[in-house]
C-alpha cells in the first residue's frame, strides 16, 4: 500500500481483514507483547447441560454453529456503543497488525497501524463523510471521503468467529466476572483455519479461546498457531476484545479541522480488496480515552480505550 494516497489507505481500511492474514495472504506487525489465549485463573465449572442455557449456536456436544452464533453476536451489538480492538503478532519480522474502532450512535472513529506507530491511519466518520488522516515518516496528509463506509466494514469480529470456531468441537466451561457469566469455549487442534495465509501455507498447533455471553455476544476471541510458508515458519497470535459497551463516545479529533472541506471528496469502493503490505514493528498508542482492563483473563487488552 502506498501510504501517501489517502483513497488507497481507506480502501485497505474498508477491506478490514483482507489487510492482514485473517482473510488474505498478507502479513501484518509484530510487537513486544505476545497476545495469546491466557488461562483463566478462577475455578471453572462445567457448563450447564440444559439446552436452553447455552449460548446460541453452542451445542451440548461441543460443536459450534458459527452462523447462528454470529447472528446472535450481531443482534446483541445492535444499537449499542462499544470499542473494539484487534491485534495480530508474529515472531517473524515485518508481520503484525493493530486496529481500534470506537462506535457511537451515529459516528465512529478508527486508528490503525501496520508497523511503526509513526505510520498510521486515523478515520473519523459522521453524517458529513469520512475525515482521514494518514501519517508517515513525519509527513501527514488529510482528506475528506464521501463514501467512507459503515462501522461494520471495519469491525471484522464475525469474520474471526467464523474463521476460528467453524468446524470445531470446543471444551465449554463457565467463568463469572463482575456478576456476569461467560462461557469459555476452547478448541485445540482440528482442521486448519481458513484464510490465515496463502493457499500453500501449512498450519499446525492451532488453538482458540472465546468468551461468550448467554445471549451469544463473543466478547473476546484469541487464537494462535504455527504457520510455514515456503519453508519459513512463524508463530502467530491474534486477539480481539470488546470494551466500554454502552459507554463509548466518539468526539471529533483535533485534526479534523485540518481537513479541507473545499476539496473534492474522495469516493471509496467498499467492495475493493487491495493487496496487503507489511511494515516494521513497534508499540502503538492510538489517540483515545482511558485504558481499560480485561476482566476475563486479567491481561491487558489489545489497545487503550
Amino acid at each position: 500500500m502506498r501510504w501517501g494516497f489517502a483513497a488507497v489507505a481507506v480502501v485497505v481500511l474498508v477491506a478490514g481483514c483482507s489487510a492482514v492474514s485473517f482473510g488474505g495472504d498478507g502479513p501484518g506487525a509484530p510487537s513486544t507483547d505476545t497476545v495469546t489465549p491466557v488461562p483463566v485463573t478462577d475455578r471453572s465449572t462445567p457448563a450447564p447441560t440444559v439446552a436452553g442455557e447455552w449460548p446460541p449456536g453452542v451445542n451440548a456436544n461441543g460443536t459450534v454453529d458459527v452462523e447462528t452464533l454470529t447472528r446472535a453476536h450481531t443482534d446483541y451489538l445492535a444499537n449499542r456503543t462499544y470499542t473494539w480492538s484487534v491485534r495480530e503478532d508474529s515472531d517473524e519480522p515485518g508481520e503484525g497488525f493493530l486496529r481500534r474502532v470506537v462506535v457511537g450512535p451515529e459516528t465512529f472513529s478508527l486508528w490503525q497501524s501496520q508497523g511503526d506507530p509513526r505510520r498510521n491511519v486515523s478515520l473519523y466518520v459522521n453524517a458529513t463523510g469520512g475525515f482521514l488522516r494518514v501519517a508517515e515518516g513525519g509527513r501527514t496528509r488529510y482528506d475528506l471521503l464521501r463514501l467512507p463506509g459503515r462501522s461494520s466494514d471495519y469491525v471484522f469480529a464475525t469474520v474471526s468467529i467464523r474463521q476460528f470456531l467453524d468446524r470445531r468441537t470446543v471444551a465449554v466451561s463457565t467463568v463469572d466476572r463482575r456478576g456476569r457469566t461467560y462461557y469459555r469455549l476452547h478448541a485445540a487442534g482440528g482442521p486448519s483455519p481458513r484464510g490465515v495465509g496463502p493457499a500453500e501455507a501449512t498450519i499446525s498447533d492451532f488453538s482458540a479461546t472465546a468468551y461468550v455471553t448467554t445471549e451469544g455476544f463473543v466478547r473476546s476471541l484469541a487464537a494462535e498457531y504455527d504457520r510455514v510458508v515456503d519453508g519459513d515458519s512463524s508463530h502467530v497470535s491474534v486477539r480481539y476484545d470488546y470494551s466500554r459497551l454502552g459507554e463509548s463516545t466518539v468526539t471529533p479529533p483535533d485534526w479534523v479541522g485540518n481537513v479541507t472541506r473545499r476539496s473534492t471528496p474522495t469516493p471509496v469502493d467498499p467492495d475493493a480488496t487491495p493487496e496487503p503490505t507489511a511494515t516494521a514493528a513497534g508499540p502503538a498508542t492510538p489517540d483515545g480515552t482511558a485504558t481499560a482492563t480485561d476482566e476475563l483473563d486479567g491481561s491487558t487488552p489489545t489497545t487503550s480505550d
